[in-house]
Order: C-alpha cells, then sequence, then structure tokens
C-alpha cells in the first residue's frame, strides 16, 4: 500500500511506474457528478471515466491487466471524495495486487 501525494485542485495528472511499464493518470471532480479517474499507458487509454468512491476500488478490472488498483479513504467519515480535501481528508492510496480491502476502516 502506497499513499498517492495529489494535489486540492480541480484537475490534475500524475505519472507512475510499475513493473517495467509507465501510466499517466488524470483526476476530474465534476462537481456533484463526482470524481473520475482516467489511466492511460504511454497515450493509450486504459480505462476512462472512473468513478472514485470512499473506500471503493477504483479500477476493478483484472482483464486490463493493471498491477493493482486505487482507493480513496475518508480520513474524517465516510463522504465520497471532492477535490478541496485532496491529500488531507480525502487520502489516494495505491492498493498492490494483493492488498487487503480493509484500508481505512
Amino acid at each position: 500500500m502506497q499513499l498517492i501525494s495529489i494535489n486540492a485542485v480541480e484537475a490534475q495528472q500524475f505519472s507512475l511506474s510499475f513493473r517495467e511499464y509507465s501510466y499517466r493518470f488524470r483526476l476530474l471532480d465534476r462537481g456533484k457528478a463526482g470524481v473520475f479517474l482516467d489511466v492511460y499507458q504511454g497515450i493509450n487509454p486504459v480505462l476512462t471515466g472512473l468513478l472514485c468512491l470512499d473506500r471503493v476500488r477504483i479500477i476493478r478490472s483484472a482483464y486490463v491487466r493493471f498491477p493493482g488498483d486505487f482507493m480513496f479513504v475518508d480520513q474524517e467519515g465516510f463522504d465520497n471524495p471532492s477535490y478541496t480535501g485532496f491529500n488531507n481528508r480525502f487520502l489516494l492510496y495505491f492498493l498492490e495486487e494483493d492488498a487487503d480491502d480493509k484500508i481505512g476502516l
């Protein structure tokens, strides 16, 4: 499990490398619609428009062969993430493939 540092802004991108692959991620807060994550390998989209909820794995798709998953955890309750609390109230974790789902409970 690894804490991913993100900024408290409505739209942002960050990159991470897993195994021999480099991935680019885009987080976008669409207000009442929620926070969404896009995943790219290089310039190729892997998954887009993934809704981010509190304590719910985001990728959840074994068929894409992504080496793990992400999860937001609300530090003050059980609300879904909002950019105003990124990296403070709403922490983003990378979970290795065999990580325990009980993170943050």
